[in-house]
């Protein structure tokens, strides 16, 4: 073993508070020997703990389940077998320090993804390390508090942490294990990381793949991930290729093996070798006897390779898969929700590609089935884990009155104390005394009153927040049951022309709401929570009022009702997308709680304000309500009930609050309402830039790209942009779109994409599409259900358009409309939409979609 150069203050023996004993057993030895051949060091370690166990001896045990600890992975690891070890060391810890340390680190690092009931914390792990006085032991704390920390998805604290490990570190296979484990942090924390390419670059050499097989093994392998997920597929290839061998041969253990080799097939299936992928998962056999997991993924990459090749062979090998996987998910106990949904998922895709059309709808009905069931496990769980918040909430509530009450009643006896001592000089300084005692236990009462009115504001939040969340899903339900109703009855409707459009445009009412439900549940998240900060800009009243008119004339019209938008002029100061969705909000409500009549649109003008206002012909509201109207999931008529989710003008009155613009209601029953919003003006708007027309990145007009991996949504959207008349090259990545272009001459003049695709996204794959086009200015919209901040921060920075899903078709096209800088394309029966109020900020877009715009 080779020990660190400049590390000399662990390398001498003979240095004070240098356990050589320790370091030559348990880091040169054991540790160094599963850097080499963990199988072999599980499986002698397992016969010496066996051994151990039959001789009684406590500290032999110790010590064998330390070395079979460190070697066993997740698969075998147990803690049935685990925590009466660790248990019994505790129970003679002054006897048996040394050895406690070392079986409670081996499990740590080795059950890094359970957490037995016996693990020691990294806390009392150090605690035990400085105790036992050897600093090389800190190299086995850090990697615990790393854990520990990956754990809670804390990526950074977890990546410093590691980049301290090595200054504990006696030898070379130590510190390559630690830069190893960095590598996987910093990938975790971002998948596009150079970081980690550089770490990883590091450690590899310092290895020698004869000396510590297993170390170098797992070097290749998290190499070719990395390459791989970059897209770098030479490289990554490479790494596969010099992992392989001691991959066939089970050098890192049979469940890790195994899902190495059906990654490398999976990495054969994209890189169109179906053929070669499933010779892997033949070899990938061999290592299912105890990992069921394995054996689930095993199968859905081997459907993935089947329906690829095509063939009756393929066919019948899928069919076998098939058969035997669905016997494998009767076992509930094994094989939850999310996994039968996956391998469910991949077997509808297997059905379609062989036309066997039944097969392919019964196999996406059990998916989807799964999923709904992970969806209320998902639901439960979040429950359970906000119940638990309230209690503790509670608790510390409890605890704090307690605690007031205790130091009233101390003050309480300090002032009667003070007095008593006072009374021997006189009385006006016993007075005096019981004055400020006095006072002091009136404060004492005051902050304790105050205290548990916050705890109650609290309470009476977290639970209104519940309520609202349990009411949203409840009415978000209503349309996803009414389309899972409409999508069985879709073969029937095609048979008649008149049933047809009729099933047609329930579809598309149902589709609609269920949207808007979903903006107005996010956007009152975002605005109740306080993280949108608005971006103040100059708004044009006309463009304003023309997308009311455009979004809300035919729904006026087939409800009977005379829409009255003004033509306007000028500017004013305001949050163009926060702006957008109160007047649309008010508009909306007019319509929907007026049965005949009209709604009005006004605009008056005093000075350097606007007073813009929505009138309408409804019943009005009773003046005892008109608080009411205001607050989360009221609606004063119960018909209506069905129409949105009740919070319409809750994100009214908060997005006005926060804009600082002043808002104000009128209403008397039966003589209708009106809602005023005074609105700073701008006297004179800066002309807006002019932006290139697509054409100009030398691309056609009319064509498309379209990145999307999830086969349905991908041939949905592509039908539909068709139907539009663009020409769509779509695919599930950079590659099949770049092998459609073949054919065609025209370059694509905007390229559409989801954010998550496989192992890449949707930003690395549009920029690698410029960049193979040779077109840095090719216009790039990227839909999402993706609300973090931070990745519509990056779309920015890469000027790409980002739109949220759900998306309505009739946003759709005015957005690639748009972003082509062509008028908006007659949508035949599509209703008529208007293009997003998108403000290029940065590289963002902010339409009319759910906001996701957060403050830092």
């Amino acid at each position: 073993m080779l020990l660190l150069q400049g590390s000399a203050a662990f390398a001498s023996g003979a240095q004070a508070g240098v356990d050589q004993t320790w370091r030559d057993r348990f880091v040169l030895g054991d540790f160094a020997q599963t850097m080499r051949d963990p199988v072999r060091a599980a499986r002698e370690g397992r016969v010496a703990l066996d051994a151990a166990q039959r001789s009684g001896d406590l500290q032999a045990q110790l010590k064998a389940a330390a070395s079979y600890f460190l070697a066993m992975d997740e698969n075998t690891g147990d803690c049935a077998v685990v925590d009466p070890v660790i248990n019994a060391a505790k129970s003679r810890r002054q006897e048996f320090a040394v050895e406690l340390f070392d079986v409670a680190a081996a499990a740590y690092l080795s059950l890094s993804d359970q957490h037995c009931k016996s693990f020691l914390q990294p806390d009392e792990l150090e605690a035990l390390a400085r105790q036992l006085g050897d600093p090389a032991r800190m190299y086995f704390v850090l990697g615990a508090r790393a854990l520990a920390t990956l754990k809670e998805n804390r990526f950074n604290d977890a990546i410093q942490t590691l980049a301290e490990q090595p200054n504990y570190a006696i030898s070379q296979p130590q510190v390559v294990f630690s830069l190893h484990n960095r590598a996987q942090a910093e990938l975790a924390a971002n998948p596009a990381s150079n970081a980690a390419r550089a770490l990883l670059a590091d450690a590899l050499p310092r290895i020698v793949a004869s000396q510590y097989p297993a170390l170098y093994l797992s070097q290749q392998v998290l190499s070719f991930r990395m390459e791989f997920a970059a897209r770098h597929d030479v490289a990554a290839f490479d790494h596969m290729k010099q992992a392989l061998p001691g991959t066939l041969k089970g050098v890192l253990g049979a469940c890790p093996s195994g899902f190495d080799l059906v990654t490398f097939a999976r990495a054969k299936v994209t890189a169109g070798r179906p053929g070669e992928a499933l010779a892997l998962l033949d070899e990938a056999r061999k290592f299912n006897s105890n990992c069921k997991k394995l054996v689930a993924l095993r199968s859905r990459v081997a459907l993935e390779a089947c329906t690829a090749l095509g063939t009756p062979d393929a066919l019948a090998r899928g069919q076998r898969e098939i058969e035997q996987m669905d016997a494998l998910l009767a076992d509930t106990r094994s094989f939850g929700p999310q996994t039968v949904r996956a391998f469910k998922s991949r077997a509808a895709s297997f059905w379609e590609r062989f036309g066997r059309y039944e097969e392919a709808l019964r196999a996406l009905r059990e998916s989807n089935k799964a999923g709904e069931e992970l969806q209320r496990i998902s639901s439960e769980t979040a429950r359970v884990e906000l119940q638990e918040k309230l209690n503790v909430a509670a608790k510390d509530k409890e605890n704090a009155e307690l605690k007031a009450e205790s130091e009233l009643q101390a003050a309480r006896q300090r002032g009667w104390m003070m007095a008593f001592g006072a009374a021997a000089v006189g009385v006006a300084a016993t007075a005096v005394a019981l004055a400020v005692a006095m006072r002091r236990g009136r404060r004492l009462v005051q902050v304790s009153a105050e205290l548990a009115l916050r705890n109650r504001e609290l309470e009476q939040r977290s639970a209104s927040r519940i309520r609202l969340l349990a009411a949203a899903c409840h009415d978000l339900r209503q349309p996803a049951h009414a389309l899972g109703m409409l999508a069985e009855l879709g073969a029937d409707a095609q048979r008649e022309s008149s049933r047809f459009v009729a099933w047609l445009q329930s579809v598309r009412r149902s589709t609609a709401s269920l949207g808007e439900m979903l903006d107005e549940l996010m956007d009152l998240g975002r605005l109740d929570g306080g993280h949108y900060t608005p971006q103040l800009a100059v708004v044009s009243l006309a463009e304003l009022l023309h997308d009311v008119m455009l979004h809300f004339g035919g729904l006026a019209k087939r409800k009977g009702l005379s829409l009255d938008v003004p033509p306007a002029d000028g500017h004013v100061m305001s949050d163009g997308h926060l702006l957008r969705r109160i007047l649309f909000n008010l508009v909306s409500n007019a319509i929907k709680y007026t049965d005949s009549g009209f709604v009005r649109v006004r605009l008056q003008y005093s000075g350097p304000t606007v007073c813009l206002t929505v009138q309408d012909s409804g019943s009005g509201i009773p003046p005892h309500r008109l608080e009411d109207v205001f607050r989360d999931r009221v609606r004063l008529d119960p018909a209506k009930a069905a129409e949105g989710l009740g919070i319409g003008l809750s994100i009214v009155r908060r997005a006005a609050e926060l804009l600082g613009h002043k808002l104000n209601l009128s209403s008397s029953p039966g003589e209708g309402t009106t809602v005023a919003l005074t609105l700073p003006l701008i006297a004179e708007a800066p002309l807006p830039e002019p932006v290139p027309a697509a054409g100009a990145v030398g691309g056609g007009r009319g064509v498309l790209a379209l990145l999307e991996d999830d086969v349905e949504v991908r041939d949905a959207m592509a039908a539909l942009l068709q139907r539009w008349g663009y020409t769509v090259h779509a695919a599930a990545d950079v590659e099949g779109v770049l092998a459609s272009l073949e054919s065609n001459p025209l370059a694509p003049a905007l390229v559409i994409s989801d954010l998550h695709l496989g192992a890449s996204d949707g930003l690395t794959e549009v920029a690698r599409l410029r960049d193979v086009l040779q077109a840095p200015a090719l216009p790039a919209l990227l839909v999402t259900g993706d609300l973090d901040a931070a990745i519509a921060s990056q779309a920015a920075q890469a000027s790409v358009y980002v739109a949220h899903k759900p998306l309505a078709p009739r946003k759709l096209s005015a957005l690639v409309a748009q972003l082509l800088q062509i008028p908006a394309l007659d949508r035949g029966a599509e209703p008529a939409g208007s293009p997003a109020a998108c403000v290029h900020d940065g590289g963002a877009v902010y339409g009319d979609g759910p906001l996701h715009r957060q403050a830092g």
